[in-house]
């Protein structure tokens, strides 16, 4: 028998990215209940029309996720501007990187584990002065790179792209709580939603064994109190459902 036949998996991840992690966990046997937490929309700027304006001026860019490829380019769009063959790009890991070349930029460096921590680390160690940097974000991002941008006396600018937004209404998962098997989360914000949308039953969903993507969401689920909390060596969606999976395989 499959170690996830029969289990309630809860999918918290937005519509427009969960599909992948739905078809997975389904395939794996599991019954995944997906109830989005987050949403993105263009973060609107004057200071971004003034950045993209002299884009030109950086060395550098750097992605730390698909969404801020994503949003990005929507902003080049909006102001009539093409990416500058001479500008390279930095990337965070291989989702990033995909998200990259489908709007054909050629990535010039990506680190060997995808977090931030990693990436500052290696990117200096192979670039000790890179130039001007222009970093791109949405509104929730941590500010590992930046601290250590600033700590290097690094020139750089930072340019929020995109705004996540908490969804409020999930009654769902209340009525669902007490029959899940599992809970996913895909960042601290996914996190933060749903225990928001648990209101007085927060005791109970932080027992919940809890999977995360990657460290960073992980160290933020171990921060607001739940359990039991796992996450990969390899921070993708795959690698989350096989934790899944080993979790399953030896509690039964």
């Amino acid at each position: 028998m499959n170690p996830l036949e029969g289990k309630k998996v809860l999918v918290t991840r937005p519509s427009s990215q969960a599909g992948g992690l739905l078809k997975r966990l389904e395939r794996a046997g599991a019954s995944p209940l997906h109830v989005p937490l987050i949403e993105f929309q263009l973060h609107e700027s004057k200071e971004n029309e003034r950045i993209l304006s002299k884009l030109h001026d950086f060395k550098w860019v750097f992605f730390t996720s698909s969404n801020g490829v994503k949003f990005f380019f929507e902003w080049l769009q909006k102001m009539k501007e093409n990416f500058p063959a001479a500008c390279q790009v930095a990337v965070v890991g291989e989702k990033t990187k995909k998200a990259a070349e489908c709007y054909h930029l050629l990535v010039d460096f990506t680190p060997s584990e995808f977090q931030a921590e990693k990436m500052a680390e290696e990117f200096f160690h192979s670039y000790e002065e890179p130039g001007s940097i222009l970093y791109v974000r949405g509104n929730r991002s941590r500010d590992t790179l930046l601290n250590e941008f600033k700590n290097r006396s690094i020139l750089f600018q930072s340019m929020t792209v995109y705004d996540t937004l908490l969804i409020k209404e999930s009654a769902i998962i209340g009525k669902h709580l007490n029959s899940l098997d599992a809970v996913t989360f895909t960042s601290p914000s996914t996190l933060q939603a749903f225990l928001h949308s648990v209101g007085k039953n927060r005791e109970t969903a932080l027992t919940i064994p809890c999977f995360c993507i990657g460290s960073t969401t992980a160290d933020e689920a171990v921060k607001l109190g739940f359990k039991k909390v796992y996450y990969p060596n390899v921070f993708i969606a795959e690698e989350m459902v096989q934790q899944l999976v080993n979790y399953f395989s030896k509690e039964g």
